[in-house]
Parts: C-alpha cells; sequence; structure tokens
C-alpha cells in the first residue's frame, strides 16, 4: 500500500480517554479487539478499492489486467513475462509517435529482452568520396562525425584513422565506432557485422553487472625502484595490489549509466555495463576518458570503522585515507597490462600515477617519498588503500551483491562485520542453547575467515567437529553484499537432541555467501560434509567448484560442495533411529561443485550450476556432477527433483522428476520406471532415463 493511502487505524483514532479506559477494564483491550474485527472487513473494502485505482495505471496495475489496458490502446499483446509485457504497453504510445526510427527499434528491442540496447545505422559508417568542386575538409557530417565535442568521441570524416590514440582505436567495432569503413556487400550472416546501406545492427549488453561496495585490496609488493633522476617525475616507490580477496584475476566492468528516464537508451560510450577498456583510462589521452570509469575519493582512516567512503557511479572505485602527506596530491591515471609487473613494466611508472589493469584486476600506484608509502601500506604488508569494483555475469545465480529483504521478525538476529564488528566466529557461538531460529547477518562484502571446529558449542563426532543446532539456523548476507567466507574445514550440522520434538523442522540456511575454502586445505575437501537436519537450504550462493583460470593460464583444481552420506554421521545407533527425517538438500539459483549425496537424502535443484569440470566436448571420465558419496561409480545418488540446471558432469541418481535440465555428460537413473524428464538437453552417451515427454535433445 502507498504512503498516500495509509490508514489511520480506527483505535488510533478515538480520544485518549477511551483508550485510557479500555487499557483499564478486565480484562483489558476489549474494545481494541472488537475495533479490530470492525476494521477487518472496513480494511478488505479498502483494500479492494485501493486496487481499482492502482489498476488504472500500466506502472500499478495487477498482471491479469495488463492485457485490458493493451486491449484499450490497440496493441498487440506480446507473449513473454510480466515485466517484458508491461514494458511494451507502457511504451505504446511512445513506439507509435517514433514508428520507423532508431530510437523506436531501441526501445521496442529493450523492452523485449531487459537489456541494454543500442542501435546503429550502419549507412552513417560508410565512407563517401568528397566531390571536388565542393570539398569539406572540415569535421563536417552529423553526429556521431560532428558535434561539439570531436575531439572526445569523433574524428574528421574525410581524414586518415590515427593510430596513435589506443583510446580511440579501442571503439573500433563497437556500437560507438567513429571510423568509416567500405561498404560491405557480402551475405549477413548471424554474428556478422557487415556495413551497408540498408543494414541495421542492434547491439545488446546481455551480461548484468554487479558492484561490490567495499573490498580490501591484497598487498602484492612494495618495491623501492630507486632514486628517479631530477625532474623526470618517476616514482620512487611502486605499490602492487590485487582487488579479489582471494587473489584471484578479475574482470572489471563499468556501470550502466542510462540517459533516459526509463532506463533503457544507451547513450554514451562510457556508460554501459561491459568490460572496462584498458586504453580508455589514460589521463591526458585525446580520447582518454578515466572519469568515467574511475573514482577517487579520501575517508578518514583514524575511526574504527572507516568513514567518509562516498560511492559515486564509476565501475571502478579507489579511497584514500586523509594523510597530511596524501591531501593535496592530484594523482592520474593510466590503463596497462599488468600481468607480468614483477618482471618490469613496459612504461615507467611515474610519481603519483595509478596505473590499472582491467583484465586481471590489478593496481599499481607510484608515489614519491617514503612517507607516501608508509601512509598507504603499513608495515609492507597492510593496506590502507580500499576499493571497490564491479564485475560482469550472466545473472543473479550464485552469490552475488543484490537486494534482499530484511531478516524475518521473531528471530536472533546477530549482525557480523568484518570492520569494527562482531566476527562470524564469534556470532555463531552458543547455537546449541538458542531458543528460538537465529539469523546471523553479514553487512559487508569482505572475507571473513571461520574455523568450524574451534566454534563453541560444538562437539566431536566420528572424529570431526561438529556445530550442534538448538534451532533454525540462517547465515546470510545482508541486501546489497556479498561476503566470502574462507573455511578451515568443512561445516558440518547436527541437532542438539536428534530425538527431542521440533527436530522435523530444524533447517539450516545460507543465502547470497561465497564459500571457498583455505589454501590448505585439499582440493577434495568438500565445503559441507554433514547435514543432519531436517532441511539444508543453499540459496543464491557459490559454493567455490574450483576450476578456474589462474593468472599464469592454467585452471584451479576442481573440488566437492557436498559430501553427504548415509547415517548422517550419527555414532550412537540410538542417535540414527532417533532422528526420524530424511533430510532436504536444496540448491536455488547457486553456483556449487560435485554434490556428492547417499541416497537416504531428497535433492533439489533450482536455477542452479552444478559444475565438475566435464564439459559436451570433453570425454566420460570419473568426474560426476551428481553421484552417491560412498560409491560414486557403482553406487546411486538421492533422488533428484530438477527446476532448471546445468550439469557439467556425469549424474547418477536414484530417481529423477521434474525438466529444464542440461545434461553435458551422462546421466542415469536407477528408477527409470517412475518419474518424468522433460524440456532437458542430453549428452547421448548411453544416458538411461525416466519416462519423458515435450522436449527432449540430444
Amino acid at each position: 500500500m502507498s504512503e498516500l493511502a495509509a490508514r489511520v487505524p480506527l483505535y488510533t483514532r478515538l480520544p485518549e480517554i477511551y483508550r485510557i479506559r479500555d487499557a483499564e477494564g478486565v480484562p483489558p483491550g476489549q474494545l481494541r479487539a472488537f475495533l479490530a474485527t470492525v476494521e477487518e472487513a472496513f480494511g478488505a473494502v479498502h483494500e479492494s478499492i485501493e486496487g481499482l485505482y492502482d489498476d488504472l495505471f500500466i506502472e500499478t496495475c495487477d498482471d491479469w489486467v495488463v492485457p485490458y489496458i493493451a486491449d484499450l490502446l490497440g496493441t498487440t499483446h506480446l507473449s513473454g513475462d510480466p515485466r517484458t509485457l508491461r514494458a511494451d504497453v507502457a511504451d505504446t504510445v511512445a513506439l507509435r509517435r517514433r514508428k520507423g526510427t532508431r530510437a523506436a527499434i531501441e526501445r521496442l528491442a529493450a523492452n523485449l529482452t531487459g537489456w541494454p540496447c543500442r542501435c546503429v545505422e550502419m549507412f552513417e559508417r560508410l565512407a563517401w568520396a568528397q566531390h571536388l568542386n565542393h570539398q569539406r575538409p572540415d569535421a563536417g557530417g552529423l553526429p556521431p562525425y560532428g558535434g561539439a565535442d570531436v575531439t572526445r568521441f569523433t574524428v574528421p570524416r574525410g581524414g586518415t584513422v590515427t593510430l596513435r590514440d589506443p583510446a580511440m582505436l579501442s571503439l573500433l567495432g563497437t556500437p560507438f565506432d567513429p571510423f568509416a569503413v567500405m561498404p560491405d556487400v557480402k551475405h549477413a550472416g548471424p554474428g556478422v557485422l557487415h556495413a551497408n546501406l540498408p543494414n541495421l545492427a542492434v547491439f545488446l549488453w546481455r551480461l548484468q553487472e554487479y558492484r561490490l561496495p567495499l573490498a580490501i585490496p591484497l598487498v602484492k609488493g612494495v618495491a623501492d625502484l630507486g632514486a628517479p633522476p631530477p625532474g623526470s617525475g618517476a616514482a620512487r616507490h611502486a605499490l602492487r595490489f590485487d582487488l579479489d580477496p582471494l587473489d584471484r584475476p578479475v574482470r572489471l566492468f563499468n556501470t550502466w549509466r542510462h540517459a533516459d528516464a526509463v532506463g533503457t537508451i544507451v547513450a554514451m560510450p562510457d556508460a554501459v555495463p561491459g568490460p572496462i577498456p584498458a586504453a580508455r583510462l589514460t589521463s591526458g589521452s585525446e580520447a582518454g576518458n578515466p572519469a568515467a570509469y574511475i573514482s577517487l575519493d579520501r575517508y578518514d582512516a583514524l575511526a574504527g570503522v572507516p568513514e567518509g567512503l562516498d560511492t559515486g557511479d564509476a565501475g571502478l572505485q579507489l579511497f584514500i585515507p586523509q594523510s597530511a602527506v596524501l591531501d593535496g596530491i592530484a594523482w592520474h591515471f593510466r590503463g596497462d597490462n599488468l600481468c607480468a609487473w614483477e618482471s618490469g613494466l613496459r612504461r615507467p611508472l611515474e610519481a603519483h600515477e595509478i596505473v590499472v589493469d582491467p583484465v586481471i584486476g590489478r593496481i599499481l600506484l607510484g608515489v614519491a617519498a617514503e612517507t607516501e608509502r608508509d601512509a598507504l601500506v603499513e608495515a609492507g604488508v597492510t593496506t590502507k588503500l580500499l576499493a571497490g569494483y564491479t564485475y560482469g555475469a550472466v545473472g543473479p545465480v550464485g552469490a552475488h551483491p543484490i537486494s534482499r529483504a530484511a531478516s524475518p521478525q521473531g528471530v536472533e538476529l546477530r549482525k557480523v562485520r568484518a570492520l569494527g564488528g562482531t566476527s562470524l566466529q564469534d556470532a555463531l557461538a552458543g547455537l546449541h542453547s538458542a531458543t528460538g531460529p537465529v539469523v546471523v547477518e553479514i553487512g559487508d562484502s569482505l572475507l571473513h575467515p571461520l574455523d568450524p571446529t574451534t566454534i563453541p558449542g560444538s562437539i566431536t563426532e566420528g572424529g570431526e567437529v561438529t556445530l550442534r543446532l538448538a534451532a533454525p539456523l540462517t547465515i546470510r548476507a545482508a541486501s546489497g553484499q556479498r561476503p566470502v567466507i574462507r573455511l578451515t574445514a568443512p561445516l558440518r550440522f547436527r541437532p542438539v537432541d536428534p530425538g527431542a520434538l521440533g527436530v522435523e523442522n530444524l533447517v539450516m540456511r545460507l543465502e547470497g555467501l561465497f564459500l571457498t575454502r583455505e589454501a590448505a586445505l585439499p582440493a577434495t575437501t568438500p565445503l559441507i560434509a554433514r547435514a543432519a537436519v531436517a532441511r539444508l537450504e543453499i540459496e543464491g550462493c557459490t559454493l567455490d567448484p574450483g576450476g578456474h583460470r589462474l593468472r599464469d593460464g592454467s585452471r584451479a583444481p576442481l573440488s566437492p560442495a557436498l559430501d553427504l552420506r548415509d547415517g548422517y554421521g550419527f555414532d550412537d545407533p540410538a542417535d540414527l533411529d532417533a532422528f526420524q527425517p530424511t533430510p532436504d538438500v536444496v540448491l536455488l539459483r547457486s553456483t556449487a561443485g560435485a554434490l556428492l549425496v547417499d541416497g537416504r537424502y531428497a535433492l533439489t535443484l533450482a536455477d542452479s550450476i552444478v559444475d565438475a569440470g566435464a564439459g559436451p566436448a570433453e570425454p566420460a571420465d570419473a568426474r560426476f556432477a551428481i553421484a552417491s558419496a560412498s560409491d560414486p561409480a557403482n553406487g546411486w545418488s538421492a533422488p533428484l527433483d530438477l527446476r532448471g540446471a546445468h550439469l557439467m558432469g556425469r549424474v547418477r541418481v536414484a530417481g529423477l522428476n521434474g525438466g529444464g535440465g542440461l545434461f553435458l555428460q551422462r546421466l542415469e537413473v536407477q528408477d527409470n520406471q517412475h518419474g518424468c524428464l522433460k524440456f532437458s538437453w542430453l549428452s547421448g552417451d548411453a544416458d538411461r532415463l525416466p519416462h519423458h515427454h515435450a522436449c527432449l535433445t540430444a
């Protein structure tokens, strides 16, 4: 209900004297209860009236009203999700007014896809010869060839392409390419850009940008470059940083800053949600524009928690501490390749220069004196430089900094912050004595080390330390955050009393977290090794599968996400007999490594990715995406309920229901007489399926 329609309860409207007497009555609150009953009926009438008013507008109406408003406008009702239909109807008048124009195509394409869009009429890019009697040596022509700001985004028509400005050359082949080309008369195949008179190119940015508001870069080295020649302006010290807290390459993206109020049309080349081009980060370049990609701000480092971190719209944000030696410095930027910075730089590093490699997420700072070095890096290991950066992904699958609902009421809320707050290690203490549901909320996107073997309240069972739960537990990321939890040992959960009343409602939930393991753990170690609970929910998380590309071009080893075995980890047979639930293991919009789960569980996958590192072009081997933990090659995993998943590896399950799966390796189902599979892609390599219908492709 909107603020304009907010209603004041009837009881609140009464004079104070009546409310006082109602509270003094025996029993108290009789008048309040009576008016609440009356107001329930009136409230239903009010909500119906308010709903009718909301249904008058395409922005606020219910989904079922959209086709009726479309009928009033005489527009064809498209098929698709409600957002697409609503946007199409909302823009009907605008599209009719712009019928046949490039702007109409841009808006329609953006409405249908939900992606930023830019259309380019290719005839505008064609080279043409000037008439000798009517020469035009000026910039000439309509935008993008002409305009007031010719030096930044355009080149003079009729001139040759300058090879001395990499920033301008970085626009080649993009929607903002300012250079003229010869007509291409070949047949326009899919995915090929052909410049010709009748051709129209539609560019879409399908990757979603996600911003981490604050990160602590890793100090990778402080080098003394030696005394620079007098007057050279060269740096004396070089400070090296990696942005990713796990020391992995990260491709930096820019943020989407649309030009119109609708939020769909891209107007400028430096405001699209795509990878940051290194060439456009250089200060002083003719076509460089570092201000559109990098913002630099100062913060108060003397407080216990950094203060004054003003975030902007740029994809990369750097925060430098306020200091007598740093304040007043005019920093300048350069985009460059820093993949081999240990062996030297291609160009000398200048004092007060910030070099950024957006391809692998590295930063190099040049300073002129030891005092400036010490103000940024303490003792050569502790950084005072903070950063926020943006990366790209195909969508909200896995851990990302997205908006999330507030924590539910009526729970014990324990807030965690890496800087100036309670640690995750301390927040998980005493769960065995909790009297109600516990929610542990992490309020930042920083790295949180966790040693499950030293949490107070845990017990040792089967030689392994297990966290005891007396009530449901949720570990979640706050809205707009993506914390990283680095484990020194796998997570294990069990109830305090397996036979106690309420164990059937014992839920362990992980939401919005990036779980990984410390480097000392073997790659074969699972992230979760025990789940003796009624339900294990993993929503919007990344259970680090490994296999990522390292800086030397090789691949990291693959790692399993779950290793859950029959018996649920109980040593005492009496505890196993008392534990009645069949644990449900649910992955929603998550990315994980191999799921090794025995048959006495129930497994559900919805809109998730299970990565065991085996694609369709690779030979079948022992890399299982889903299999039994006790005997992957010969046993059968838990029954699987599938509602959209991408499985890179062999799958062996006891039963299967659902659809929307991409099985890139062999799928084997033990009970192929029951269940159903539909709308899926199969490897075609000796798959063993249950009943199936609808669309199956091998």
